[in-house]
């Protein structure tokens, strides 16, 4: 019986490990920086699929300098409103109005923003 309850207690102790563990890895699109462009546009710089630490550890340069520099994205955003209550560091997708311009980084018009909370 103290057997049984033994593993009963190991089994819940590595679920709540896996619980944790997934939360804090989990990979999604960050805001990392935020500035009002030369036209007054509100932009958003926003780095695709990295862990909530990486947001937190690392900077937009550290994303613009490396190998791959396609994971760093410049939103428009047109609700000035909702750009103003966006946090950097803020996890969110991205859905754009159909078109990127070709530039580096890439930069598109943001058609909706969806935020996590």
């Amino acid at each position: 019986m103290r057997k049984w309850l033994a593993y009963l207690v190991l089994a819940i102790a590595v679920c709540g490990l896996v619980i944790v563990f997934s939360k804090t890895s989990e990979k999604g699109d960050y805001i990392l920086e935020k500035q009002l462009n030369s036209n007054d546009v509100p932009t958003l710089f926003v780095v695709y699929n990295i862990s909530k630490k990486e947001a937190k550890t690392k900077s937009l340069s550290d994303f613009l300098n490396n190998d791959d520099q396609n994971d760093v994205m410049i939103i428009h955003v047109d609700d000035k409103d909702l750009y103003n209550d966006l946090k950097i560091g803020e996890r969110v997708t991205i859905k754009t109005k159909g078109y990127t311009m070709l530039s580096s980084p890439p930069q598109a018009v943001a058609d909706e923003i969806i935020r996590y909370s």
